[in-house]
């Protein structure tokens, strides 16, 4: 692990795929990411969106007082169908937020989830809204996101600002007392949001792209598994934030991963029938 002191304050975290993560739980020091992953053909996409999404004006998410010290993370990973029921039985105080493909596939009678987060800038986010009509979660979007997923969004909707790269700057920066280190991966932008939720125990659901069956030029996992080698690009992200966040010197947080995927160094696993007790409920609470 490589870690370095950049000449704009911050200290950044070297991946095994050689992008650096910023040390986001520093406070006073300027938002920047040192990576260079954004291609020109990408900015006017963006700049649609921004655009778009601009009109309706919603509120940043940073105007909020938000408190949360339990949250899980839940996407659509390995036996999300099945696996997903469980978080019925969490207690009503843990904050559930939505990722990815988890709000379309949603169907906990019972247990509606707190909130759900979107960065997705291109066409294929519409595949994330539900097909029938029921009530939604807050949305706390880039303001990058496909713009006719957040005008198709029946519910609540929030801002967040993203961290930018130097060759591409979010509008609204004035507008906001914090940002979020996305990366441009959703998860990595719920890990920034639990954080400034204030978390103390945070737990990964169905957060992998796994699969049972071998594919063409998959790679194999050690649970029987498979997975596609560029998932380890936003595995190495993600461990890069798991890493800032469970290294803070006044604050412990608790991570646990339910999920089927790469093991991450700083999560402990946590088995299906030890949910309650990893949120000190249940017979072991």
């Amino acid at each position: 692990m490589k870690i370095k002191k950049h000449a704009n304050g911050n200290q950044y975290l070297l991946t095994s795929q050689n992008k650096w993560v910023r040390k986001f739980t520093s406070s006073n020091l300027p938002f920047v990411d040192i990576n260079k992953t954004i291609d020109s053909k990408d900015h006017f996409q963006f700049l649609q969106n921004e655009v778009s999404n601009g009109f309706i004006r919603n509120q940043w998410i940073d105007s909020e007082e938000i408190q949360h010290s339990d949250v899980v993370i839940v996407s659509d990973g390995y036996d999300f169908k099945r696996k997903h029921q469980l978080l019925a039985s969490l207690p009503k105080d843990v904050a559930i937020i939505g990722v990815n493909g988890a709000l379309a596939k949603w169907e906990v009678a019972n247990r509606s989830m707190t909130y759900y987060v979107v960065n997705n800038p291109y066409q294929d986010c519409m595949k994330y809204l539900p097909r029938r009509s029921r009530a939604m979660p807050k949305c706390v979007a880039s303001p990058r996101t496909y713009h006719e997923f957040l005008q198709n969004y029946r519910g609540t909707k929030y801002r967040y600002y993203p961290v930018n790269e130097l060759s591409y700057t979010t509008m609204g920066a004035k507008e906001v007392r914090w940002q979020i280190d996305d990366y441009r991966n959703p998860i990595c932008a719920a890990i920034g949001l639990a954080y400034r939720f204030g978390v103390e125990r945070l737990l990964f659901f169905c957060c992998d792209d796994s699969f049972k069956e071998e594919r063409p030029g998959a790679i194999s996992l050690k649970n029987g598994l498979w997975m596609y080698p560029q998932q380890e690009l936003a595995h190495g992200l993600i461990e890069g934030n798991l890493h800032w966040l469970t290294n803070q010197p006044y604050q412990e947080v608790l991570v646990g991963d339910c999920s089927s995927g790469l093991i991450y160094t700083n999560a402990s696993y946590i088995e299906e029938d030890k949910l309650l007790s990893f949120f000190g409920a249940g017979e072991n609470g």
